[in-house]
């Protein structure tokens, strides 16, 4: 009777393996992380003036592709997280990106805060 003894593994060798497994799915964290990204636009809320009871002014940057219009969802709250104001508005292309922006939100009673709630491209 021949006897086949299964091959040793090293314990070296699993470290070889587990360092390159780790390795690859970083690598692929990252690539997926960027693709995910690139290309979007981002927006952040810089802040908001009340004008009057009528009308509150939301101040805001919007990053993306400046060769490329971009249209932003504005909505104002009242007191009790009550909207009482929306519109949107169109960021035409310009030079540079990032772009500062402060655009007036007509209101039916008084808001206590303005917010832009989505951005996306024209088109």
């Amino acid at each position: 009777m021949s006897s086949t003894a299964a091959p040793t593994v090293s314990r070296r060798t699993w470290w070889i393996v587990g360092t390159v497994g780790v390795v690859v799915m970083t690598a692929f964290a990252i690539w997926f992380g960027i693709a995910g990204a690139s290309g979007k636009v981002h927006w952040y809320n810089a802040g908001f003036e009340i004008v009057s009871d009528e009308q509150i002014d939301v101040r805001f940057d919007v990053r993306r592709d400046p060769t490329r219009a971009v249209t932003c969802d504005l909505h104002a709250l009242d007191e009790h997280h009550a909207r009482v104001g929306t519109g949107q508005v169109t960021v035409p292309p310009a030079d540079t990106s990032p772009t500062r922006h402060v655009e007036p939100l007509r209101t039916v009673s008084r808001a206590v805060t303005g917010y832009v709630d989505s951005c996306s491209y024209t088109g």
